[in-house]
């Protein structure tokens, strides 16, 4: 998967419209973004990335940024797989 993929299928979760995320969107301003939601993410993101994601890997992040920093060593590594 690479980034690009990982921020569609964040629009699709967080239900935005498509492009609207940046990496200055901040997540407080999206509806959608609560507990549930970074649950089902960490839940994606284990089985898109096989691995197994701590709980709370997005506890702290304010920015779509931040989310992106959390996961991009994971996506690196789905780059390079076969």
């Amino acid at each position: 998967m690479n980034l690009q993929q990982f921020i569609t299928l964040c629009e699709e979760i967080l239900e935005v419209e498509p492009g609207t995320l940046t990496m200055a969107t901040r997540l407080d301003s999206i509806d959608e973004w609560d507990s549930l939601t970074r649950m089902d993410l960490v839940s994606y993101c284990d089985d898109k990335f096989n691995t197994t994601l701590p709980v709370e890997i997005f506890r702290d992040t304010e920015t779509f940024q931040d989310v992106i920093d959390k996961v991009k060593p994971y996506l690196y590594v789905t780059a390079y797989e076969k």
